[in-house]
């Protein structure tokens, strides 16, 4: 296979970069060449809520220059991406619009879980040392410019993982109107940082004694060259070197840093930010080593893409995650894990057995397994009207790897299931009509497998799954009274016949 070149281009709050990777015939994607860019693009728009005129000429200067790099590269295929800053700005749309017109780029908005998505395989794929870190309790600090995200690791699986609106940018716009009112500027902003720090400890699980501490980030570049360390590599430090740094960034202003370190003035002001959110994590997990991985935004969307279309095979499944973060939410909830672990495995049979029928892909199985899993998170908020108390806890969870309207979908699914006639429901009729078709779809299948066992006592041993053309066959065995269940599936079997267009039949043998 030829080399191919790629470029990734990250529009992010205080930098625009660009990277162009090579592409060999193993699939591995090698950097060959980054530019990077600052805009004030994250200063101003977190403060005014919209992305004015100058910021947009800024952009359109940026991808210009860009463009003229990727053509001395001959590059035919450009992922470009933007983050917080563009995310959370009011007039995105408009302002998207109007750099595709202006520029020819059409930027993709990702979503927080994705960003992090894409953050986590990227450090993944690129510490070496990872699987074996994550064997014991690893906390991984994901340090942006709009919000920071914690995730944990332990025993090799994922634990739990929770977003804070404690980014460096914004926590220095939030407090920098107190810096020319207090002489205690620093003293503030530990109090700050940690009151937000003290809100994660209060809902992350416990008992978890940690080995490792895992950090990256924009500004952290610029902390490792402080300690005299290469900016693009990965580096491991010790306690006693970071609280080395850390006390220089405290004792030194951010204008002394511009000048005697080089530190560029939109930087210099969240250095103490970010070294204060390590430091803060540091005393809390107890470690005696922070790992500093070089690993970016642009690095993650390349290893997604070389998966996909060139071959590369990624150290872990990226779905893993995800499934075990749902099984944490649920555990959480106090779900019943025998009733959603059955509901979930049958789930996965029926939608196997009639995918030929159903038009579904891979990843609409996946969203089907994750409502599956979560479908019973509302009973923990209330007993009669779980399913509506399911779709409010489902939107505000953070589930690293679904986008927004994947993470809707899954919520439309775990409201619609016990509904007698979801077609009814205002936040269903709300839908495009293509996501109309696979959120019934998917609810259909939801329905029938909770309805086996609805009992909650897995009454149904040793389930099979066929089809005919004109029906779906369910077979189980069970010695116990099964007249619930049967009543309950014949009840909720007739969406599945509606829109999926065959059958559903259960079929008990009685055993002794």
């Amino acid at each position: 296979m030829a080399k191919t070149l790629i470029a990734v281009i990250d529009i992010g709050s205080l930098t625009a970069r660009l990277k162009i990777y090579e592409i060999g015939s193993s699939g591995v994607p090698k950097e060959i060449e980054t530019v990077r860019m600052f805009t004030s693009l994250g200063t101003r728009s977190y403060m005014s809520g919209v992305v004015e005129p100058e910021q947009l000429d800024e952009i359109c200067d940026c991808l210009r220059s860009f463009d003229i790099k990727c053509k001395e590269y001959r590059i035919s295929r450009v992922i470009c991406v933007a983050t917080s800053a563009l995310r959370d700005a009011r007039n995105r749309d408009v302002i998207i619009e109007q750099i595709r017109i202006r520029t020819g780029f059409r930027i993709e908005v990702i979503d927080n879980s994705m960003e992090r998505f894409y953050q986590n395989m990227a450090v993944r794929e690129k510490m070496p040392e990872f699987k074996d870190l994550i064997k014991d309790g690893t906390m991984i600090l994901d340090i942006g410019a709009s919000s920071l995200q914690a995730t944990v690791y332990d025993k090799s699986d994922f634990i739990f993982s929770q977003n804070m609106v404690l980014g460096s940018l914004r926590i220095y716009e939030m407090l920098s109107d107190l810096q020319a009112k207090t002489t205690h500027y620093e003293d503030v902003l530990q109090e700050f940082i940690a009151q937000d720090l003290d809100d994660y400890h209060a809902v992350e699980p416990k008992g978890i004694v940690y080995k490792s501490l895992v950090a990256f980030g924009g500004e952290l570049g610029f902390i490792k060259r402080l300690l005299n360390l290469t900016p693009n590599e990965n580096s491991i430090i010790t306690k006693a070197d970071f609280m080395r740094v850390y006390e220089y960034l405290f004792k030194n202003t951010p204008s002394d840093l511009s000048l005697n370190d080089h530190i560029p003035t939109n930087i210099a002001p969240l250095l103490l930010p970010s070294a204060m959110i390590i430091k803060n994590m540091l005393e809390y997990t107890g470690v005696d080593t922070v790992y500093l991985p070089q690993a970016s935004l642009s690095d993650g969307l390349i290893y997604n893409y070389c998966s996909k279309y060139s071959g590369y095979k990624l150290s872990s499944r990226p779905d893993d995650d995800l499934i075990r973060a749902a099984r944490n939410v649920a555990k959480r909830y106090k779900s019943d894990k025998k009733h959603i672990e059955f509901v979930e495995n049958v789930s996965m049979q029926i939608f196997d057995a009639s995918s030929k029928f159903t038009g579904l892909t891979d990843r609409d199985r996946l969203l089907l397994r994750i409502a599956a899993i979560l479908h019973e998170i509302g009973k923990y908020v209330h007993a009669r009207e779980h399913n509506d108390a399911a779709y409010n806890l489902i939107k505000y969870t953070d589930l690293i790897g679904l986008n927004s309207d994947e993470l809707d979908t899954v919520a439309q699914v775990v409201c619609l299931y016990p509904k007698h006639n979801p077609y009814d429901n205002v936040y269903y009729q709300m839908l495009l009509p293509h996501k109309k078709v696979l959120v019934s779809k998917l609810t259909a299948i939801l329905r029938i497998a909770d309805a086996i066992d609805s009992s909650h006592k897995q009454k149904s041993k040793q389930i099979t799954v066929q089809h005919d053309p004109d029906s779906l066959h369910i077979s189980c065995s069970s010695n116990a009274d099964m007249s619930f269940e049967m009543w309950s599936f014949r009840h909720r079997s007739g969406l599945f016949e509606e829109v999926i267009g065959i059958k559903p039949e259960l079929r008990i043998r009685r055993t002794i």
